[in-house]
């Protein structure tokens, strides 16, 4: 079986293994990240999908990079325009830059990686390479 990882920084003191990505908590990519997207992870005999929940990010504030079998999503989150003349009482949106890294095995073909987004999920679509995809082996009956 092929997993995808979650990239850690070296810093973390923490020794979880899962062949999918844990959540990575705002500041501790280098503590310069105000918050990170939630992703889901499936897994198909032909392909890994990975979706990441980006409502309020605009299309071009969305970048998606793939360097020695790391695929890095990446961006930003605009506030727009406040309102300095309402009283808030409470805010809980998150704003400003995020990052998330996730290691791909390495037999992925990076270039056959494809990109969606729409209404605020980007949806990433890895294609396993033949030698990742199960392959069922025949029993035969001894004489």
């Amino acid at each position: 079986m092929t997993y995808l990882t979650l990239h850690r920084p070296a810093r973390n003191p923490f020794k979880f293994y899962s062949p999918f990505f844990a959540p990575l908590r705002a500041g501790t990519d280098a503590g310069t990240y105000n918050w990170a997207p939630s992703v889901d992870i499936s897994e198909t005999d032909d392909k890994f999908e990975v979706r990441a929940e980006l409502p309020g990010v605009a299309k071009d504030d969305l970048h998606v990079s793939v360097k020695d079998n790391l695929l890095t999503l990446s961006g930003e989150k605009r506030q727009g325009d406040v309102d300095d003349t309402q009283n808030y009482r409470r805010v809980e949106r998150r704003y400003g830059s995020f990052q998330r890294r996730f290691t791909l095995p390495s037999e992925v073909a990076t270039d056959d990686i494809k990109a969606e987004y729409s209404d605020g999920v980007l949806t990433l679509s890895i294609p396993k390479p033949e030698v990742a995809k199960p392959t069922e082996v025949p029993i035969t009956m001894a004489s």
